[in-house]
């Protein structure tokens, strides 16, 4: 089974190289989604949270990207701890995890664990990359070559359309296992 996963936070890190334990580096999760799949794409479970912003607040340059305010967390969010424990049991089941800037997506949730107490689960799993493994096939220029595509241009250069609600973790994880599916059907990943 695939994993595919995809968060919003408050923001990106001070240093995208510090190791996950730098929990002050990290920034906290806003929003988690992910998607569990058959080896042929066919969905299993799909779940998507809004975090209640318990200990931190989410700066309002965050909440223009993905829409999600304080008060929007505080009135519709959960609680952490059960959304952890919920992804453990299907990261678990999972033997591959997919995401779109899994060094990204990897670290938020990885802190988050941390914080909780946990052990981070998805250590030791298989990762899979759908930015960095779609950079040459998308030739998107760059200042040092070809840049990572944003998955909204990953999914038109597979899809010659784009898909709506960018930046809501449901719909950027759906897109992402599409993106994925095909990329592996197209022989750009394994």
């Amino acid at each position: 089974m695939y994993l595919f996963f995809d968060t919003e936070t408050t923001g990106i890190p001070k240093n995208y190289k510090a190791p996950v334990s730098d929990l002050k580096n990290w920034p906290r999760l806003v929003q988690i989604a992910w998607l569990v799949t058959d080896k042929s794409g066919n969905e299993i479970k799909s779940a998507e949270y809004i975090i209640k912003p318990n200990g931190f607040s989410i700066p309002e340059e965050a909440a223009k990207i993905h829409g999600i305010t304080n008060e929007l967390a505080s009135r519709s969010g959960v609680d952490l701890k059960p959304v952890l424990e919920e992804i453990t049991v299907d990261v678990s089941t999972a033997v591959v995890l997919v995401a779109h800037n899994m060094q990204f997506d990897e670290k938020i949730l990885g802190a988050e664990f941390l914080r909780m107490g946990y052990l981070n689960h998805i250590d030791g799993k298989s990762k899979k990359c759908t930015m960095q493994s779609a950079t040459n096939f998308c030739q998107i220029p760059g200042h040092y070559g070809n840049k990572w595509p944003k998955l909204q241009e990953l999914y038109k250069k597979l899809f010659r359309e784009g898909f709506d609600n960018a930046h809501n973790a449901l719909a950027d994880v759906r897109a992402c296992s599409k993106c994925y599916f095909e990329l592996r059907r197209i022989g750009v990943m394994a």
